[in-house]
Order: structure tokens, then C-alpha cells, then sequence
């Protein structure tokens, strides 16, 4: 079957294309609508740069980079205080951990030698190597997403560490020009969100049209959730999460952000990735058809699918 005929909703933005076409060659619908998008103020900046200087100074005996824009915007900060080389320098000088690929990818191109890639890409997979080490007395900088996720920082000041953290960006309903800027530098194909699509995907949620939603980050649910909210809608979202739509996320930390509003994951991936998520969404519908959505999904006809 695969996702054959079946609406699948996409609420990423900066994979969404990707992730739309993974959903397409298995059979599927896409119906693209970004939940989130990143914004880049001033008390951003200023932690980038006083990072980029703790950084110069010697103050850190671990950096941990979260995310590959957040890594871009550090060593363009870098770049404009007249300071890139030496932060390249001492980062060479320094234990540093890439939390995926992503983040790697950048921090090579810009010189800079990467000590660790955990194979559990989330917050506690670092905590988890991280445990490993002796950090007591360390410096660990950490330079997080548009989120932060306080068990970490807790884990190694457990174990000693004096830890400084750093946002590259923050999370928002819309994608600032500055965003928008810093995404396409990286390279991301992403997909502007737009509270009229957003308002439409609620719509078509309750209203049946959509049988799968997908969930790549935490901030894509939780904004969701708060813009039902505020638009007087999420009861009838809730509702329809947990009686119709087969709810999809990408790994345990998208995964608690979704239970935290009282709705059911249905299809989390071993492997927290686009890829693998969208085989796990495959693999749930072959299974027996007992669950009343699945049984649901089961008696569609392809023809019958409202597309997105």
C-alpha cells in the first residue's frame, strides 16, 4: 500500500521539499504547511557575539553546535568583529561535538575540525556521550537552535561543567527577512509559513481531508498548537489528532512536545530521521488495521482523497 492516495500534511519548513518528495515517491499526497519559521533579533546577536569572544578568550574546553545555521551565523559574527581566524584557531584547539551532519558539514567548510557526532542526534544523545567524559572544572559552550532544552545544560553542571549557552536564532509563526537570509545562506530550500495556510490546515485537519501529519521539530508542533489556541480551535484540533490523523514525529523530543497538548503519537522512526520516518509511517499503515484510524485509512479508496 505505502502511503498510496493518502494526504500527508508537512509542517517543517526548512526540509519541507524534501520531505514532500519522499512522501510522493512512496505514493503519497503532500500538503505543505510550514508551522514555523526563525527570526534573528538583537539579544541574539549579542549572545552570538559575546560567545564568539568567550570563544577567543580560551573560556571553553568543549563547544557543542546544535545546528548547522547557528554554526553560519557564529563565524559570519566572527568574521565582521575581525576575529574569524582566531576563533577557527582555538576551536581547532578545542573538543567539538556536531550534534548531525548538518552543523559538521559547516563547521568543516569553515576550517574547523569536528571531535564527535553522536549517533543519537537529540539533546539527550549529547547529554548521553557527554557523560562519558570527565567535564568536572570544563568550559562547554553550547550553541542551541532556535530552542533550548534545560536537560542538558543540567546534566553537565551535574557533573561539574561551568556551562555558557547561546542562541543562533529564535522560532516564530513567521520567517524574518534576516531568517529567511540566514537559511538560504546554508543552503535550505525551505518553505515560508503563513498563518492562512495555517488556519487552512486546521481546517482540513478536522474536516477529515488530511490522514497523516507530520511533525519534524518541536517548535512545528507547539506553534501549531498555539495558534489553534488562539484561533479558538484546539479542541476540534486535539480532537482530530487523536480520532482521525495518524500523528507522525521525527524523534523523542517533537515526540514529548506533541503529548505535552495531550494528543497521541502514533509513528515515531528509530532513527530520527526524514528518511526513515516516512518508512516507519509505511510500516505502521501494513500493520493489521485493529486501530480505528488505521482502520479508517484501510477502507479509503485513492480515488475517493482530496488532495492537498
Amino acid at each position: 500500500m505505502g502511503l498510496k492516495g493518502l494526504t500527508v500534511a508537512v509542517t517543517g519548513s526548512r526540509r519541507a521539499s524534501e520531505l514532500a518528495q519522499l512522501i510522493t515517491n512512496s505514493g503519497g499526497v503532500p500538503y505543505v504547511a510550514p508551522t514555523v519559521g526563525i527570526e534573528v533579533q538583537e539579544d541574539v546577536d549579542r549572545q552570538t557575539e559575546e560567545l564568539v569572544r568567550r570563544i577567543v578568550d580560551g573560556e571553553f574546553d568543549y563547544a557543542i553546535f546544535m545546528t548547522g545555521p547557528g554554526v553560519y551565523r557564529l563565524m559570519s559574527t566572527a568574521q565582521q568583529l575581525g576575529l574569524e581566524r582566531e576563533v577557527v584557531d582555538v576551536l581547532n584547539r578545542t573538543s567539538v561535538v556536531a550534534r548531525s551532519q548538518k552543523p559538521q558539514k559547516v563547521l568543516e567548510k569553515s576550517g574547523v575540525r569536528v571531535t564527535m557526532v553522536p549517533s543519537d542526534n537529540t539533546s539527550e544523545g549529547i547529554a548521553a556521550e557527554m557523560a562519558k567524559l570527565d567535564v568536572s572544572g570544563k568550559g562547554i559552550a553550547v550553541l542551541w537552535h532556535g530552542d533550548s532544552h534545560p536537560m542538558l545544560r543540567e546534566v553537565l553542571e551535574r557533573r561539574g561543567a561551568k556551562v555558557f549557552e547561546a542562541m543562533a536564532y529564535t522560532y516564530s509563526l513567521d520567517l524574518g527577512k534576516r531568517g529567511a537570509d540566514l537559511l538560504e545562506a546554508v543552503g535550505f530550500k525551505y518553505i515560508p509559513p503563513g498563518e492562512g495556510k495555517m488556519l487552512e490546515l486546521i481546517n482540513d485537519l478536522v474536516r477529515g481531508m488530511i490522514h497523516i501529519i507530520t511533525f519534524t521539530s518541536p517548535p512545528s508542533a507547539r506553534n501549531l498548537f498555539r495558534f489553534a489556541e488562539a484561533h479558538g480551535r484546539d479542541i476540534d484540533l486535539r480532537r482530530s489528532l487523536n480520532e482521525k490523523v495518524i500523528v507522525v514525529a521525527v524523534g523523542p523530543p517533537t515526540r514529548r512536545s506533541i503529548e505535552e497538548d495531550e494528543v497521541q503519537v502514533d509513528v515515531m522512526p528509530d532513527v530520527y530521521k526524514l528518511g526513515p520516518m516516512v518508512k516507519a509511517t509505511v510500516d505502521y499503515l501494513a500493520q493489521d488495521h485493529s486501530h480505528p484510524r488505521k482502520g479508517a485509512l484501510a477502507r479509503i479508496q485513492p480515488e475517493s482523497i482530496a488532495g492537498g
